[in-house]
């Protein structure tokens, strides 16, 4: 998998991307990531990328004209997404979805938006939540590290199977009626009690079959709780 990442400050990716698991991933040649700063496609000797928007307001517009010019230096034509906070919800799904793809492109806005018109350039338009960010390079990191986790080889496959958002809602047959997936059950390790905070008598009884109960009743719990 390749990433190409284009923003106006790609010096926030550094200590990301040359992190954990990362770090490994590029190590062993699983996933490899291209910084591709959006400044360098400005025309003017000014490396002009913003300007006032059309019709007046605050601040200033990402131009098109140098977005496109950056996303051109990108060949074969990858899946090019548009981090928005008017995109479509990003969720697991989404995820295992685009760790399908063989090149991702992932534009950070910045300032007061980005000219609407980079959207005719984009695959899609995702936003990680109803909030606003300073710019797309946050977004961009979750994506990035949300995907290559998923890449065979990145991680080992024992230690996604149980993780939150992998288990189908289905499984036991008693979450169905809501098309979701579980977030994970609660953890536990040393020490047993710790300020009289103790850990459940179910995980200490060497009961594989009523743990793995307990937790999928717990993910139900916790899923409900925060969900709905």
């Amino acid at each position: 998998m390749t990433f190409y990442i284009l923003t106006l400050f790609p010096e926030m990716f550094k200590g990301v991307l040359t992190s954990s698991i990362l770090k490994r991933a590029q190590a062993k040649k699983l996933v490899k990531i291209n910084l591709i700063n959006i400044r360098d496609f400005a025309s003017d000797k000014h490396k002009t990328v913003d300007d006032k928007p059309y019709g007046g307001g605050k601040g200033m517009i990402l131009k098109v004209d140098v977005v496109v010019k950056a996303l051109a230096t990108i060949k074969p034509k990858p899946h090019v997404i548009l981090l928005s906070p008017a995109g479509k919800k990003y969720d697991q799904k989404k995820t295992r979805a685009l760790a399908r793809k063989k090149s991702l492109a992932l534009i950070c806005g910045h300032y007061e938006g980005i000219d609407a018109r980079v959207e005719e350039f984009a695959s899609e338009v995702i936003s990680i939540g109803d909030y606003i960010l300073t710019g797309g390079e946050i977004a961009t990191m979750a994506i990035v590290d949300s995907v290559a986790r998923l890449i065979p080889g990145v991680i080992h496959p024992e230690s996604l199977i149980s993780e939150s958002f992998s288990l189908p809602s289905d499984t036991f047959g008693t979450f169905n009626t809501f098309d979701t997936s579980l977030l994970e059950y609660p953890q536990y390790t040393k020490p047993e009690n710790f300020r009289g905070l103790k850990v459940p008598s179910v995980l200490l009884s060497g009961n594989h079959q009523k743990i793995a109960r307990w937790r999928h009743l717990q993910s139900i719990k916790i899923t409900k709780k925060w969900q709905f």
